[in-house]
């Protein structure tokens, strides 16, 4: 498109200052032009880059995930599951959410991991391109210690 307005913006300044005498016409088209190569360029190295970087994943692709967690939270007894540790990022097209799954200590191995597998298939379905990595711990276990992020108020409940 910044072809297209440059030979759109030569056109303009030729032509205008051919028809009306306004040698200056064409100097402000070309000033116009430069400017639009300018922008676009700055807005393609911008999107460049940020394919570079990792970034938290849009306000509603969070909440779509806090939805679909507050589902499996919703279904099994009043306290048995939660999750917390949930974090996101994104890096260029893709797009990943890390957390811990706690459970009772006296589940089985083969409960906690299909348990761990429909929360896993959910969020994917939910959000398409979206890759899961759950850690499963007993609800008595905390992995981090004095970690402002144990606190309550990041839990999904």
């Amino acid at each position: 498109m910044t072809d297209v307005w440059t030979s759109a913006g030569v056109l303009v300044g030729i032509a205008g200052a051919a028809l009306t005498g306004w040698l200056w016409l064409d100097a402000v088209a070309a000033i116009a032009v430069a400017l639009n190569i300018l922008k676009e360029g700055v807005e393609l190295v911008w999107r460049s880059s940020q394919g570079l970087m990792d970034s938290a994943v849009e306000p509603e692709v969070q909440a779509t995930i806090d939805a679909t967690l507050q589902q499996f939270v919703a279904a099994q007894a009043p306290g048995a599951v939660r999750f917390d540790h949930v974090s996101t990022r994104r890096a260029g097209q893709r797009q990943f959410v890390d957390m811990h799954l706690h459970m009772p200590a006296d589940w089985t191995l083969r409960h906690a991991a299909e348990l761990r597998g429909q929360v896993e298939r959910a969020l994917m379905a939910a959000v398409p391109g979206l890759r899961a990595t759950i850690e499963l711990l007993p609800s008595d276990v905390e992995a981090h210690f004095d970690d402002p992020r144990d606190e309550p108020k990041d839990e999904v409940k």
